[in-house]
């Protein structure tokens, strides 16, 4: 007697729930990964705009929203409003009023590649980063929901590695 060489319908099954398994296991660590390289982009943005301030200011005196002023090659940067520039994951600004007891504030928003604003409740967040008024000039970077909420959100925490959002 011959036997059928074919998978019977019970093989399957199995064969696509440990497949399910595994992909609802391995998906969210994947996302995960792939924010915390999003955010590693907006950080060395961050990091590089505060450099390119620095030398600003050390020639003269003061940091600049201006940021045609910098000796920096910045992508997307916007015409109409100098003080922000755009990549395909996030919209960045810049602020140098003393805004907040800050001499400088930049803050990384996360957009889609169509450049909106991805919402909180889609896994939006906001990355900023302060150079104190007080406290000899101290820079902090700080992952919260929004500039308005500092509340921090989950994908934060993880990125971030802390309840409070720091990130060092």
């Amino acid at each position: 007697m011959e036997k059928n060489a074919g998978f019977t319908l019970m093989e399957l099954l199995v064969v696509v729930l440990i497949i399910g398994v595994l992909v609802g296991v391995a998906l969210p660590q994947y996302t995960k990964a792939v924010e915390k390289s999003r955010t590693a982009e907006a950080l060395t943005l961050l990091r590089n705009l505060l450099t390119a301030e620095k030398s600003y200011k050390l020639a003269s005196g003061d940091y600049t929203s201006d940021l045609t002023q910098l000796d920096l090659d910045l992508p997307g940067l916007d015409a109409a409003d100098p003080s922000v520039f755009k990549t395909k994951n996030w919209k960045i600004s810049v602020r140098t009023d003393n805004w907040e007891n800050n001499l400088l504030a930049a803050w990384a928003v996360r957009t889609k590649a169509d450049g909106t604003v991805i919402p909180l409740e889609k896994g939006g967040y906001t990355i900023l980063l302060r150079v104190s008024a007080f406290n000899n000039e101290k820079v902090t970077r700080h992952c919260r929901v929004s500039l308005g909420n500092s509340a921090v959100p989950a994908i934060c925490k993880s990125i971030s590695g802390r309840e409070d959002g720091y990130i060092y």
